[in-house]
């Protein structure tokens, strides 16, 4: 699922019932004049491919509220824990921000406005406005997504002011369905080795907490 360029489905698609999404490519930097330190430069070599994720893979312990998802999704994290505490602080919200995201789509009805993406979104980024988009057309077209989306080879950087860094990992979507939320029935269904690398760029908020302000999304870019 490319989302903000996020490989996923695009609900608005959903229609025609071929919604895994790939809005892929794009840049989501603040709206305002503040410039993120790292954004818009251009992208490092892209990831190695590696293997599957093992049954040792395990989400990250982190310090933010912990945000329940339903037994249809699985968010696996490995190799999310570096040695650097404030490198960690930036991983760990990386992952808040997409158990929020997967949060708000499973809700009944899928919710925009859910507390947990505007705590790890900065507002009125394009991160934040895409996010909310994507979580409405669920919502619009009355549909969930079901599986296990496995999140590897993370590469952060904390800037050396201190308050803003970037996240780059790569998402195995392809064990993800969009279904139909009424009937059950799966609309589309992401294909195997569908993977896609995601950059994100954060900064840190007021009560130190880091927030996505940008995300990147390039399938196959996790396979070159």
């Amino acid at each position: 699922m490319v989302r903000h360029h996020r490989s996923a489905t695009t609900p608005a698609a959903l229609a025609a019932a071929t919604l895994l999404v790939t809005a892929c490519g794009g840049d989501d930097s603040p709206s305002s004049d503040d410039k993120i330190e790292g954004a818009g430069q251009s992208s490092p070599a892209a990831l190695p491919t590696e293997p599957d994720a093992g049954p040792e893979d395990a989400e990250p312990e982190d310090a933010g509220p912990e945000i329940e998802l339903p037994g249809s999704v699985e968010l696996v994290f490995k190799d999310w824990e570096p040695d650097d505490p404030e490198e960690q602080a930036v991983l760990d919200s990386g992952a808040q921000s997409e158990r929020a995201t997967y949060e708000a789509i499973t809700q009944d009805p899928p919710n925009p406005d859910s507390e947990y993406v505007a705590s790890y979104h900065v507002k009125g980024t394009g991160a934040w406005t895409d996010t909310q988009d994507w979580i409405d057309g669920f919502k619009d077209a009355n549909a969930t997504v079901e599986g296990k989306v496995r999140f590897r080879s993370p590469v952060v950087e904390v800037h050396d002011n201190g308050t803003t860094g970037s996240l780059r990992y790569c998402a195995d979507e392809s064990g993800v369905e969009t279904v139909e939320r009424e009937s059950g029935k799966v609309l589309s269904a992401a294909k195997p080795g569908d993977v896609v690398q995601y950059d994100l760029t954060l900064q840190k908020s007021d009560d130190d907490v880091w927030q996505v302000a940008g995300v990147n999304g390039k399938r196959g870019s996790c396979d070159e």
